[in-house]
């Protein structure tokens, strides 16, 4: 009876206190987390920035949000607590992630841009860099193909390799990941360019707090060796202490293809081979179809796809412990029949801390079981857009027409061909902390990657109904890939009355293994079975092969940070890599860096000014590498056969040995070193805010095969180059809050940066891109060059038709085209009205061309009048002889400038009901329109990969998505 009565008195000495939060416009803020200081008794602000809590006189109440300074009140009885949130300005005082670590936005000397979620870009999304598209000055993100899961690359203030990709180096919640991706070769001839893979699907987007871009040296050479392509930091969310919170999240959506390519019309065909039949000594009738149909070969292999996406969130804390627990399920379909992508996350963390927050623990776990099931695209996608248009899809039984035209039905792929990938992914780490001294940390953090991969192709012949796969064909890969990291480093910290800093020290020890192995079948016993399900009934020739790669990386690095009168700051930092693939006589690389900045509107002669909240000078320099040595290289290599065996009295008895590789024990890393001068400003209260900034790198020591010298024991050897990629720019971000009132706020944001690629030094041109489809044979595409940008398109100049219909080409081939764009920018729009909120995303590139390799193989006349294969209407041209075979040339060189609208969204908020903290109704459009002179699918296109830019061969086309969901938490 005596806890009872204590209980009720405790119960009747609380009250129901509520109130409304606002900025310093008195606008009201959504999502401000209510706590009362040392309990885990909390709420959240409405729409309407209202809340409602239990308290009891004598209770301090907190109330925080990002962007505004935290306020703490005491609870005095009163029914009704307004507070009034003081804006920090240009969130100055955040702490930024800069790798192994953390530094105030104020202070900050190197060039970094961090987004948070709440900026992200909406709808679907495979791959983080989808999030940030647009968002950010000099990050040039490309999704090179529409399908469900593919690669993204990202290039951070242009390219700087030749020998290996630009795209820039990953760190999930600090632990650095491979980045490549577990694809695998498909089937000899068929398939053609399905790009593989992003290595980061499996993070899930509602997983992610926030993504940093590392773009200058003296940012990013903290990460030595992996620093040139610069970095992205993604930070995933994490409990916070108060109520547990729920939060679920569903939507739905469809997509189709944006935009069908313009080929001829069945009337147009039949008008076009007319015309060239004469010409060709052919009858009209020859190129018609029996069916003599009129059918859209696009409309036929794409469809309108569905996509669900659904989330569930836990997270709260209470004490010295937080916890944030997470499932997703998504389930993507492609436009392209038969092709999809599905994946289920989960992701568990938790932070705690003992001995009075000395050890502190934190503890992540994400896995992932993620299945693709793809299509022969190459083969599907071109044989659509050069299929007979008088054919018919089906015969009358219902069947499949094995032939239409001059090419197989595509459509009969669907039957033939089928591409199964599932893939298993586990990346935990474990970090603890322990406070030694008061300003000295000593950290440990032990993480493990694994990927577990199959994927197996299988295609049936179809010889026997007259068609062109004439060979039943199978391949089972595995592939089974693993990170392990140990790190142990010391931070300290310390203030004095005019100046502080802060430093680390630290050592790393990461492995990366890589296990492959590959079966090879033809021919079926039976087709009974399927062969997918048991390789036994492989009939025919069948092989097997295996492989065993292994990489070690060792680090020392060490950074200070400085901050004089805080005016006046200062960054240096070290790092020494020991990697396992350099040559023996240079096993570690050292890269140095330094940064100042200057607090400009801290000094005397601007403190009676109200103009500038920031204006700061950021001056930095730094070098940084590229492990672009492939493991084993610097070793020789030998193999023995039959073909090199040798004999003893007439009789075989032993195999020859020889050698397949030549070794450098001086071979290293690729070293980009860079030099930055930024400004960084903030006027009207941080309300109109920027940056400028001004980069130059280059890299050098770059890494090629080239050919040996003779004598040599073999014909090419890998070596560091003298030559010198350059890469030099500028880049402009603005943000603006236009409008704030009770009812309506408009927000403006925009960036554009101009970069300039040139190559100097190089010995010989190397020439990449090989041009698939008839009519080539060892072409290429693309160069490396003096005086040139990367991957430039090299090709005889088309400069019309004779008379007789030829082609009229330069004698040699020259440069032709740009395939890195050399503006970038992009701009949002966001704004609200009373309940409801509209986000624009804008993005697009200029000074960029595309070669439609596409165009090349399947356009011209001949394979009209010749092959009767449908066209582009854009390369239909009346003085084009159908006698002569085209050749590649800077006719199918297009202008690839673009100008999107990547992302719109109109939310409605629906005010708290008492039970739920936030119920948001949405509905978003993605890739809603793009203006553009491309006659392909999108101009946002790369089915080369690796060091090849620009080229589109039936690529997958990028899908339009509408997408209506929901969120809520309480």
């Amino acid at each position: 009876m005596t806890f009872l009565i204590g209980y009720a008195s405790t119960a009747w000495a609380q009250s129901k206190v509520s109130g409304t939060v606002t900025d310093n416009q008195n606008v009201p803020i959504p999502g401000v987390n209510i706590i009362l200081k040392g309990t885990s008794t909390g709420a959240a602000t409405d729409f309407d920035g209202e809340y409602q809590i239990s308290a009891k006189k004598g209770d301090v109440v907190v109330f925080s949000f990002m962007g505004f300074v935290t306020k703490e009140l005491t609870y005095n009885g009163q029914a009704t607590l307004n507070v009034q949130l003081e804006e920090d300005a240009a969130e100055l005082e955040e702490v930024v992630l800069v790798g192994y670590g953390g530094v105030k936005s104020k202070d900050l000397t190197g060039s970094v841009k961090v987004i948070g979620a709440k900026d992200f870009n909406s709808g679907v999304s495979n791959s983080p860099g989808q999030l940030l598209q647009g968002k950010m000055a000099g990050v040039n993100v490309t999704t090179g193909s529409g399908e469900p899961g593919s690669a993204v690359d990202i290039n951070i203030r242009g390219v700087n390799s030749i020998g290996s990709s630009s795209n820039p180096l990953y760190v999930v919640d600090g632990v650095p990941l491979d980045g490549g991706s577990s694809g695998s070769n498909g089937l000899n001839g068929v398939g053609g360019v399905s790009r593989a893979k992003s290595p980061l699907n499996f993070l899930n987007p509602q997983d992610i707090e926030s993504i940093t871009v590392l773009k200058d040296a003296s940012a990013t050479a903290i990460y030595g060796t992996r620093g040139a392509n610069g970095v992205v930091l993604i930070q995933t969310k994490k409990g916070k202490e108060g109520k547990t919170k729920v939060t679920f999240s569903a939507s739905t959506g469809i997509s189709s293809v944006a935009r069908d390519v313009d080929l001829l019309t069945a009337s147009e065909f039949r008008e076009q081979t007319a015309r060239l039949a004469p010409i060709l000594g052919r009858d009209p009738d020859d190129y018609i179809d029996s069916a003599n149909a009129s059918t859209n070969w696009q409309d036929e292999i794409y469809q309108t796809a569905l996509v669900n996406n659904y989330n569930l969130g836990i997270s709260g804390g209470a004490g010295t412990t937080t916890y944030n627990v997470s499932l997703g399920y998504l389930d993507q379909e492609g436009v392209v029949k038969t092709t999809g992508h599905e994946k289920v996350t989960g992701r568990f963390s938790v932070n705690t801390s003992v001995l009075e927050d000395r050890l502190k623990f934190q503890a992540n776990m994400t896995v992932a079981n993620l299945a693709d099931e793809s299509q022969a695209l190459g083969n599907l996608i071109t044989g659509a857009l050069r299929a007979n248009p008088t054919g018919a899809v089906y015969d009358a039984n219902g069947e499949v027409v094995t032939l239409a035209g001059a090419t197989d039905n595509p459509v009969q792929l669907f039957d033939l061909y089928r591409d199964k990938a599932e893939s298993k992914k586990v990346l935990a780490n474990l970090t603890t902390t322990y406070t030694i001294v008061e300003g000295l940390d000593y950290k440990l953090n032990l993480a493990y990657e694994n990927s577990d991969t199959d994927r197996i192709i299988r295609l049936y012949n179809n010889a026997d109904e007259g068609g062109a796969y004439d060979t039943d064909q199978i391949v089972k890969t595995t592939n089974e890939d693993t990170n392990v990291l140990i790190e142990n480093f010391l931070t300290y910290s310390k203030e004095y009355d005019k100046w502080n800093f802060d430093a680390l020290a630290g050592h790393s020890y990461q492995t990366f293994n890589n296990e492959s192995l590959r079966f090879d079948g033809e021919d079926f016993s039976t087709y009974e079975i399927d062969p997918i399900y048991n390789l036994g009934i492989v009939d025919g020739t069948s092989s097997i092969e295996s492989g065993d790669s292994e990489r070690k990386l060792q680090s020392f690095f060490g950074r200070i940070n400085a901050n004089f009168l805080d005016r006046y700051l200062v960054t240096a930092s070290f790092r020494a890599d020991g990697s396992s693939v350099f040559g023996e006589n240079n096993k570690y690389g050292y890269f140095p860096a330094v940064g100042l900045g200057w607090k400009i509107n801290e000094e005397a002669f601007l403190a009676d000014s109200d103009m500038f909240s920031n204006l700061k000078l950021r001056l930095g320099w730094g070098q940084t590498g590229n492990q672009a040595v492939p493991v084993r290289v610097t070793q020789a290599s030998f193999e023995t056969s039959v073909n090199n065996s040798y004999t003893f009295n007439g009789t075989t008895v032993v195999n020859g040995v020889t050698s397949t590789r030549t070794p450098n024990p001086d071979l290293k890393w690729e070293v980009t070193e860079q030099y930055n001068v930024g400004i960084d400003w903030a006027i009207l209260n941080g309300k109109v805010s920027g940056t400028f900034d001004y980069f130059n790198k280059s890299t050098t020591d770059l890494f090629l095969q080239v050919s040996a010298p003779v004598p040599s024991l073999t014909s090419s050897v890998y070596v560091n180059s003298e030559a010198e990629i350059i890469n030099k720019g500028f880049e402009v971000a603005l943000n603006v809050n236009a409008i704030r009132t009770d009812d309506f706020s408009l927000d403006f944001s925009g960036n554009i940066s101009f970069v300039d690629n040139n190559i100097t030094g190089l010995a010989t041109d190397i020439f990449v891109g090989e041009i698939f489809g008839p009519g080539t044979s060892g072409e290429t595409s693309s160069i490396f060059t003096n005086g040139e940008s990367a991957g430039s398109f090299y090709l005889p100049r088309f400069e019309g038709f004779d008379s007789n219909g030829v082609e009229i080409l330069s004698a040699d081939s020259e440069i032709v085209g740009d395939a890195l764009p050399s503006t970038l920018y992009g701009f949002n729009i966001n704004a609200s009205y009373k309940n409801f909120d509209l986000g624009l995303n804008f993005n697009g590139v200029g000074g960029v061309d595309i070669f439609n390799n596409t165009a090349r193989a399947y356009s011209s006349a001949a394979s009209l009048g010749q092959n009767g294969n449908n066209i582009f209407r854009e390369y239909l041209d009346l003085n084009e002889s159908p006698i002569n075979a085209p050749v590649s040339s800077s006719r199918y060189i297009e202008d690839g400038s673009f100008f999107r609208l990547n992302n719109a969204t109109l939310g409605w908020n629906v005010k708290n009901n008492g039970f739920l903290d936030n119920l948001r109704v949405y509905v978003t459009g993605q890739n809603l329109f793009v203006i553009t002179d491309y006659s392909g699918y999108d101009p946002e296109v790369n089915t080369g990969g690796g060091n090849v830019y620009g080229v589109d061969f039936g690529a997958y086309p990028r899908p339009r998505t509408i997408i209506v969901g929901l969120d809520l938490s309480f």
